[in-house]
């Protein structure tokens, strides 16, 4: 009887263990998320604002090649199941949408697009796709993943 009720115990632990939930609390997707959203701020304030129409392209290439490992490590993260993780998704979203929108100009730059027209178009672009990430990323209680 003793070794069935320790068998019992055992195998309640290991499945316990194995398949459980790995989603985060909701201090813990911030948390990690600051991290994340703080390392690739480092990163991207390095990088220097173009001084002419033609420092579009590298400009463009360099945010790209931040922005796209920095949302692949966000998208890892698995918020709780709740509204979190609505607000969360809305956030990934918006950031996608971001990210698409610079390859867009970083594509229509490599194809002879005029720069100025190119990025001013991007601003136009960006900004109320900015405006829902932020807010989400508000909503989340992580300012190291506004945008600045």
């Amino acid at each position: 009887m003793r070794r069935a009720v320790l068998g019992l115990i055992l195998a309640a632990v290991m499945l316990a263990g194995c398949g459980g939930s790995d989603r985060l609390s909701d201090s813990q997707l911030r948390a990690q998320a600051t991290v994340i959203c703080a390392q690739a701020a480092r990163q991207t304030d390095r990088i220097p604002t173009p001084t002419s129409p033609a420092g579009g392209m590298q400009f463009l290439n360099r945010g790209i090649a931040v922005f796209s490992p920095e949302l692949a490590k966000l998208r890892l993260l698995k918020p709780p199941k709740d509204d979190v993780a609505d607000v969360y998704q809305t956030s990934l979203k918006a950031f996608k949408r971001k990210l698409h929108a610079l390859r867009s100009a970083q594509h229509e730059l490599r194809t002879g697009a005029n720069p100025v027209t190119a990025m001013t178009a991007l601003a136009q672009r960006l900004a109320p796709i900015v405006s829902s990430e932020d807010g989400a990323w508000r909503a989340l209680q992580v300012p190291a993943c506004l945008n600045r």
